[in-house]
């Protein structure tokens, strides 16, 4: 039903991300109070080639995610500092004053399954492990895989596969909705509250605590 997405002959690819933040944490506060209107940006560095992209993604009232980006210049990476076109083009969605740059880091290890029948993507995101300054998290062997549909179809196999184990604990985990930046977040700051985020929270911890 799936094949390997491959890039140049890799099946595996290093993503790098830092996320992009206000000084009062507009973005996180967002998604632990679960608003449904919300936007997390990011610059991501793919693979070894070097090139990297400013993006925001937007959850609609309606649920689905838009995501849209600009290239920064060549070799920027993630830790240049924001340009003032790559500003302009945060204003677009950010109506408030203040983006920047986050001390928060994300890198992981991302291979792609494919659909043969169905517009589908399936992404397993590995050894994945969060900085902000002298602070480091990992999910050790915990792994993160997300179905990306670009509409809801419930006749996916691993969905299908998945729905049959909703509730429970499982070798392939249980189905939560989740973003990697507010995770992070959580668990390099134990100080800030979880509030929608506290059973999520408490799954990661739980796998974590007892993959071996």
């Amino acid at each position: 039903d799936y094949r390997i997405l491959e890039v140049d002959g890799m099946r595996q690819t290093e993503y790098r991300n830092r996320f992009i933040e206000t000084p009062n944490q507009d973005s996180l506060y967002a998604h632990t109070r679960g608003r449904k209107i919300r936007f997390k940006a990011r610059i991501r560095q793919y693979g070894s080639n070097l090139r990297s992209f400013l993006e925001v993604k937007e959850k609609t009232v309606h649920g689905r995610t838009v995501k849209s980006r600009v290239e920064r210049e060549a070799k920027a990476g993630i830790e240049r500092a924001l340009t003032a076109e790559e500003s302009k083009f945060l204003g677009i969605y950010y109506k408030y004053e203040g983006p920047e740059l986050s001390q928060v880091t994300c890198h992981f290890n991302r291979f792609t399954l494919v659909s043969n029948e169905k517009s589908e993507r399936i992404t397993i995101d590995s050894d994945i492990v969060f900085r902000s300054g002298s602070k480091e998290e990992s999910l050790g062997d915990l792994c993160i895989m997300e179905i990306k549909q670009e509409r809801i179809n419930r006749n996916s196999p691993l969905l299908e596969a998945l729905e049959q184990f909703k509730f429970e604990y499982t070798p392939l985990g249980r189905m939560t909705s989740m973003s990697k930046y507010v995770v992070g977040m959580l668990l390099l700051d134990s100080n800030l509250p979880p509030r929608t985020y506290r059973s999520v929270m408490k799954r990661v911890r739980h796998m974590r605590e007892n993959l071996h």
